[in-house]
């Protein structure tokens, strides 16, 4: 069991501030009824919680009311910091992203020396994702399976395409990146990343995959009306599985303005050489932008990313001028929750 530990207490506004009532109106617009699964979503200025709530169930069975202090699995939202911590350990000159990923692995296929750090990054790499490589292998994700077995699936497959050509998005590159940095540093990723991130900025998180983390909602599907527990014992990471809540994810954001970890050269590093999506994510309500260091930059300058996995579903979003950060996170599939995020921040932002 992994315990979470320090709380933010938002910032007071002046009685006639309609912005917190405003908010509150778009989660109960995002969650109709307080009785089954909801969200929860939090708004930061300047690494300050300024509004958040919560709305809806945690838990159907014991009917625990989702909070600002309900835990999420923040699902692909989590791939920033294993970015940050390759930019990090690029910064140190103990990696480069023109690196080949054969240089980190004990017996590498002959492909994986034309694959670059920056292609794993940017998801340019061509590699398929290892859950579609392990689920045609017959592994299901009601099946146990990690780190090892997701990166040897990887490794016995071959780009889709040549590297460094096109965006293909796939998990793979991450679970690779975070093998990368315990490569580099002797240390488990989790225990990097808590080193490097989460207690230097006093952030309540950690990177807990199928661990029971105290205070964590729980993930339902839905079907004709009625929802089911939805919980996978996979336990890779690197892309996904930081566990925390949106309070606490505005408050890393405010990192993109002061570059507090990481310094102007890691802030640097998360735009340059990002690369066009196209219209691949569309369906997600992305028209366009260019994906960097775990983050997709829009053509206003503002960052974004959404999670998925079982039933979490996020976004994360910092304004154009890194002053302002939203996160929306559910544990139901909820379509609107993007929307949402888009709303809050323009709420706090005009």
């Amino acid at each position: 069991m992994v315990a979470l530990t320090g709380v933010a207490t938002p910032r007071a506004y002046a009685a006639d501030d309609d912005r917190a009532q405003r908010s509150a109106a778009v989660l109960r617009e995002l969650v109709p009824s307080p009785d089954g699964p909801g969200c929860a979503a939090a708004v930061g200025e300047r690494g300050e919680v300024v509004w958040e709530a919560g709305r809806g169930k945690a838990d159907l069975a014991t009917g625990r009311a989702i909070t600002s202090k309900t835990v999420f699995d923040m699902a692909s939202n989590s791939k920033q910091f294993t970015a940050d911590a390759v930019l990090l350990l690029a910064g140190r000159r103990q990696l480069s992203l023109d690196d080949p990923l054969s240089d980190f692995l004990d017996d590498p296929p002959a492909w994986t020396r034309k694959v670059t750090l920056g292609d794993l990054m940017r998801h340019t790499s061509g590699i398929p994702d290892y859950q579609d490589l392990l689920e045609a292998k017959g592994v299901e994700v009601t099946d146990p399976a990690g780190q090892p077995e997701a990166i040897a699936a990887v490794l016995a497959s071959r780009p889709e395409g040549p590297p460094g050509k096109r965006f293909s998005y796939s998990n793979s590159n991450y679970v690779l990146l975070a093998h990368v940095v315990e490569k580099v540093t002797g240390k488990p990723f989790p225990a990097f990343l808590q080193q490097e991130f989460f207690t230097p900025l006093h952030l309540r998180m950690a990177l807990s995959p199928a661990v029971d983390v105290p205070g964590k909602a729980k993930s339902y599907a839905e079907k004709d009306g009625s929802f089911t527990p939805d919980a996978s014992p996979w336990k890779q990471y690197g892309d996904g599985s930081v566990q925390t809540t949106p309070g606490e994810m505005v408050r890393w954001a405010d990192n993109y303005r002061t570059g507090r970890v990481g310094g102007p050269a890691l802030l640097t590093a998360v735009t340059r050489g990002a690369v066009g999506v196209g219209d691949v994510l569309r369906g997600r309500g992305i028209e366009a932008g260019r994906y960097g260091a775990g983050m997709l930059l829009l053509p206003d300058n503002s960052l974004v990313h959404r999670g998925d996995w079982e039933q979490f579903h996020s976004t994360f979003k910092v304004s154009p001028d890194r002053n302002t950060a939203v996160t929306v996170v559910c544990n139901a599939d909820s379509p609107d929750h993007f929307r949402a995020a888009n709303r809050l921040l323009a709420i706090w932002t005009t």
